[in-house]
């Protein structure tokens, strides 16, 4: 069975080496991107100092002194830890523009904490070596203060990630949940870990062990997917539907003539089947009618759809209809390339505009 040892041995190994690759191993294209060059910092640092306190578990035995001496050292290094986390994820949604209050609520919660157990670790009169239920008492305040600070810290992040997906959705011809997922998934992740500290770091054996996974994993898998998400191509998608919402919404609304124009355009590009071109934006299709972006977003808007993916996909799965209608010889990959969807796109959006699969709909035709 892997001991506790191992258990930090390999943890000590495993962030360094993560904090590492999300520091250095970052293509030149995507070092350009100033933004996420200087979040990379943010959550390398935060790996580092979970590695620092792996190793000084490692070499200093505190967990298996006691309770108490490894939790101080955890609520030490993990608060930090996760502030820069934080931070460089909130870095990348506020396109490095973190509000000064962002940073003073996560470093006085941390000093607080910091004051609060050093202060009864130094007046407790007893040995740090040996259990001490003022030190005890302490901790369970530092981890509820961790808890505040996570709490504040999911409430900015969650914000930012709805903001950024309501940008995304309204921008692409299809749900693009692939660009950001992970972030939605990280943050939830994070606060519900959180929700935790104040009775798990307290625990010994298998709970202890459990949670320590789950945390670790939780971290893996945040910085993994930030460093993935930062060295991709999606990092720019993601800036170009952000800059497209910020820029059309600061236009001013549009006339009944400019509806009426934007309507006769919209028609010819439905009659000249470009709806079918697959991978769409509002760009594109704005400059395929030869209107302007913020009219055909407000033109939309106006409309039963809403935005742009809502559109094409109906306009798609109408034509899906009629494809299987006259050629029923056609296979569902050939359907769904012709009318311009992914063939697990074509499924799903089928399904959710007719209440049957594409499949269905080819035997009952």
């Amino acid at each position: 069975m892997i001991g506790i040892s191992e258990m930090q041995y390999g943890g000590m190994l495993t962030t360094a080496l993560l904090a590492l690759t999300v520091a250095f191993q970052v293509p030149r294209r995507a070092m350009r991107n100033k933004i996420f060059g200087r979040a990379r910092w943010m959550m390398a640092a935060g790996l580092a100092l979970i590695s620092l306190q792996f190793l000084l578990q490692y070499i200093g035995g505190y967990r298996q002194m006691g309770v108490t001496q490894g939790v101080f050292w955890n609520l030490v290094f993990f608060m930090p830890a996760t502030i820069a986390i934080n931070l460089a994820i909130l870095y990348v949604q506020q396109k490095g523009r973190i509000r000064r209050l962002d940073w003073i609520v996560g470093g006085t919660l941390y000093l607080t904490a910091m004051a609060v157990l050093t202060g009864a670790a130094m007046t407790d009169g007893i040995p740090f070596e040996i259990e001490s239920s003022p030190l005890r008492t302490a901790e369970y305040i530092g981890s509820g203060l961790y808890l505040l600070m996570q709490s504040y810290y999911f409430i900015l992040l969650y914000r930012g990630y709805r903001r950024m997906q309501l940008a995304v959705d309204e921008y692409f011809d299809h749900e693009r949940k692939d660009l950001l997922g992970w972030m939605g998934r990280s943050v939830t992740m994070l606060a519900v870990l959180s929700l935790f500290v104040p009775i798990v770091i307290f625990l010994e054996g298998w709970p202890l062990t459990a949670y320590a996974c789950a945390f670790f994993c939780t971290i893996y898998y945040c910085a993994s997917c930030f460093h993935s998400y930062g060295i991709s191509q999606d990092l720019q998608r993601v800036e170009e539907a952000e800059q497209s919402q910020e820029s059309d919404d600061a236009e001013p609304s549009i006339s009944p003539a400019d509806c009426q124009r934007i309507e006769q355009a919209a028609e010819k590009w439905v009659a000249a089947g470009s709806y079918r071109q697959p991978n769409q934006t509002l760009t594109t299709v704005a400059n395929d009618m030869d209107v302007q972006r913020y009219m055909l977003k407000a033109w939309l808007q106006q409309t039963e759809y809403g935005k742009l993916s809502n559109w094409v996909n109906h306009l798609r799965t109408k034509e899906a209809q009629r494809v299987m209608t006259a050629h029923p010889d056609w296979g569902l990959d050939a359907v769904a390339e012709h009318c311009g969807f992914s063939l697990s796109s074509f499924h799903r959006v089928f399904h959710q505009y007719t209440g049957m699969t594409p499949a269905q709909f080819q035997r009952v035709h």
